[in-house]
């Protein structure tokens, strides 16, 4: 069984403080960019391969980049997610109870970038020693019409 210990003030980097929303979206801006270039580097593209729907999600700083700069930085849990995305992208996989490709929203952004469908998969972050390291992050993928699913937001849904 986890001891529930005190909630640390950081966590790799990022407050923990309901308030500290300013210093979690740089911290996201500059490791999302850190993201973008690795993937380049790596395979020469901005391509992360999704075991479950078997696909490559690409990575759009104009679309998810701004999307976790501005939502995911509500609270750490979400800004944490954002520096595990690359982990988060490969390994998240639907709910059984829950569809996995929605209807995106008719105005804002998802309007904006054009997409046809979302899919809705889940990653679950566990911690056997730390209680506050356990909670699911839902991310959502927009997906164009050439197939192209592009990695658009990634936000914390549930505390374990």
């Amino acid at each position: 069984m986890i001891e529930k210990q005190e909630l640390p003030e950081f966590v790799q980097g990022l407050s923990t403080k309901k308030n500290e929303t300013k210093q979690r979206r740089e911290v996201i801006r500059k490791e999302y960019l850190k993201l973008l270039d690795k993937l380049a580097k790596k395979n020469g593209g901005k391509t992360v391969h999704n075991d479950f729907l078997d696909v490559d999600v690409l990575f759009v700083m104009r679309e998810g980049g701004l999307e976790a700069r501005n939502r995911s930085t509500f609270n750490w849990q979400s800004a944490y997610a954002v520096l595990h995305l690359e982990t988060v992208v490969k390994k998240a996989v639907a709910k059984k109870e829950n569809p996995i490709y929605i209807t995106p929203k008719n105005t804002g952004k998802q309007k904006e970038h054009n997409y046809v469908n979302m899919a809705v998969l889940y990653y679950e972050f566990v911690d056997l020693e730390k209680w506050y390291m356990n909670f699911t992050v839902r991310l959502v993928l927009g997906v164009k019409n050439d197939g192209t699913h592009v990695q658009y937001s990634v936000n914390k849904v549930e505390v374990l």
